[in-house]
């Protein structure tokens, strides 16, 4: 791979999770795209690989073929009977913020530390390894689907609190994001070519968006971000690291 000396794991996933497409396909699809190209990708890479599902089999699938991180954007809530497939392969796992339904009037940083405590404990009971579980703020993602079925949302209060259009919301998060430190895990966050980068800068291609993403990118590590998610690793790096060496001079 040509950035491996710019990244620490590469993410794989097989179905897009953006809530605003209409990208949802039957878990039967998403297994057979998997198993089409991971064993080549993992035998082509020097570093590890993540598998980003939110279902328990194409997980299984992906850590028999040598992925080692299963990137859960349900948190776990979809499907509760992920923890186990972590558990028993040992896996470490990203498990994102997700609300089961809209708590208008609390604070967004509250909401989403709520929402992944609750991941958490969940896989800790388990048995997963409290040292293999890092979190996730959700950046652009709503509340959580009802179901494993197909899932557009769109509109101004993607979180069902007319308080906080959705972009405003992400902003708060990254700008809080330090306080996400009392759950104790390492942070992970995606804003790379994020929806929300587009509607501040009025920019409608998202490759248009990289300075507002490595803007962004530094910012999360500033503060408190330990891993960022990102599709331009080359460039987000050299972000990254000048971010890195100032956070400890601001505390």
């Amino acid at each position: 791979m040509e950035f491996e000396g710019f990244i620490d794991f590469v993410d794989v996933g097989a179905m897009s999770t953006a809530p605003y497409l209409d990208a949802w396909i039957p878990v039967e699809r998403e297994l057979e795209r998997v198993r089409g190209v991971l064993p080549d990708i993992v035998r082509g890479v020097r570093i590890s690989v993540s598998i980003d599902t939110f279902r328990p089999q194409v997980a299984e699938c992906a850590l028999k073929v040598g992925a080692s991180i299963v990137n859960d954007v349900t948190g776990g809530k979809l499907y509760p009977e992920m923890c186990h497939v972590v558990a028993e392969y040992d896996a470490s796992v990203i498990l994102m913020a997700r609300e089961r339904e809209a708590r208008r009037g609390l604070d967004p940083v509250r909401g989403v530390a709520d929402a992944v405590r609750e991941s958490v404990e969940h896989f800790e009971r388990c048995g997963v390894d409290p040292r293999r579980i890092a979190v996730d703020p959700g950046i652009g993602f709503p509340i959580l689907p009802l179901g494993d079925k197909p899932y557009v949302v769109r509109g101004e209060f993607r979180h069902g609190d007319e308080l906080w259009p959705w972009w405003r919301w992400d902003l708060y998060i990254i700008a809080n994001l330090g306080k996400l430190g009392e759950l104790g895990k390492p942070i992970v966050v995606g804003v790379s070519r994020k929806s929300f980068l587009r509607r501040v800068t009025g920019l409608n291609n998202p490759e248009e968006v990289l300075p507002a993403s490595l803007a962004t990118e530094a910012i999360a590590v500033l503060n408190g971000a330990h891993v960022i998610r990102t599709h331009n690793p080359k460039e987000s790096w050299q972000a990254i690291r000048v971010a890195e060496k100032l956070r400890p001079l601001l505390h």
